[in-house]
C-alpha cells in the first residue's frame, strides 16, 4: 500500500467516516429509485453499489468507494457487458451529469432485469428488420 493510501486510511479512521475504498460496506439503504430497503447480505460482495431489484444506483463516488461526488444523481442501468473472465457487469449512466460507470453484477441481482438489459438492443435494432431479411436472402 502506498504512503498516500496509508495516510488516507489514517485520516478516515480519525474522522470515524467509513472509507469504502479500503473497507467493506455493511450498511443497509433505501433505494432512491424504487424505494425498497436494501440489505448487504446476499450480494456475494462486500461492496454493494446498486439496488438488486431495479438495478439503479446513486452517483456518490468520483472514484470507486470514495463517496466524494457532489452530484448524487440517479445512476440508471442502461446495458450489461461481459468482462474477460465471463463476469457480467452493469453499465450505469447518471441522469444528472451523464457519467458512465461499470459495476459488477451481484449474486442477488434481479435476473429478469439483467436479461432485459442484455436483449434491449436486439428488440430495437438500428435498421428496419426488412433490411436483415433482404441481406440474408442475398447470401
Amino acid at each position: 500500500m502506498t504512503e498516500q493510501h496509508s495516510e488516507t486510511k489514517r485520516e478516515h479512521r480519525l474522522n470515524h467516516q467509513p472509507d469504502y475504498r479500503f473497507e467493506a460496506c455493511n450498511e443497509s439503504f433505501t433505494c432512491a429509485y424504487c424505494g425498497k430497503i436494501i440489505y448487504p447480505e446476499g450480494a456475494g460482495s462486500e461492496h454493494r453499489n446498486h439496488c438488486p431489484y431495479c438495478l439503479h444506483s446513486l452517483h456518490v463516488d468520483n472514484e470507486p468507494g470514495d463517496r466524494a461526488s457532489v452530484c448524487h444523481g440517479d445512476m440508471e442501468p442502461i446495458s450489461v457487458w461481459v468482462r474477460d473472465r465471463g463476469e457480467w457487469a452493469i453499465i450505469h449512466r447518471c441522469k444528472k451529469c451523464g457519467k458512465l460507470s461499470s459495476n459488477r453484477v451481484l449474486a442477488d441481482d434481479n435476473p429478469l432485469e439483467l436479461m432485459s438489459l442484455a436483449v434491449k438492443p436486439l428488440a430495437n435494432p438500428p435498421f428496419p428488420m426488412q433490411f436483415l431479411e433482404d441481406f440474408l436472402k442475398k447470401k
